[in-house]
């Protein structure tokens, strides 16, 4: 299986593309919004492999079209039955470290998707509903079992 280590720093990764970049207009700033968002997610990982990079580019799109089609929901079934949650939680065990840095960087109710996909609960009854402390709660589990650093 192929691997790439990520060796730049954003800001350097971003000087570097900025010049490949003139005349972009506006899409500069879109450009350099996606590559600190991949950076990011990638901050934590010493290398990832082509297929990790693929699950969790694919996971950022339909994370995006999730977001787009449900923001106006407030049935918490109607937001995690939507087709689009549904293939995120059918991309299985390789898709909880994307959901698990969703969720650091904002609450969102991955929590029903993490445990489908994990089969565990790390939410302890006083934390439920609570979205900071579920958060906090996944995040520690996630860290325990090796899913994020």
């Amino acid at each position: 299986m192929s691997s790439f280590v990520l060796t730049m720093e954003p800001p350097a990764l971003v000087r570097f593309l900025t010049p490949h970049l003139e005349g972009a207009g506006s899409d500069l700033a879109t450009v350099e919004g996606r590559v600190r968002e991949l950076l990011d997610d990638l901050r934590d990982s010493v290398a990832i492999t082509y297929r990790q990079a693929i699950i969790a580019e694919t996971c950022h799109g339909l994370v995006k079209e999730w977001r787009e089609a449900t923001r106006f929901q407030s049935s918490l079934t109607q937001i995690t039955e939507h087709p689009t949650y549904r293939a995120i939680v059918q991309l299985g065990e390789e898709v909880v470290p994307v959901l698990l840095r969703e969720l650091q960087r904002r609450p969102e109710p991955w929590f029903a998707a993490l445990r489908e996909i994990t089969g565990a609960d790390p939410v302890r009854p006083e934390q439920r509903g609570d979205m900071r402390a579920m958060a906090e709660a996944w995040l520690g589990w996630g860290r325990a079992h090796g899913f994020m650093r």
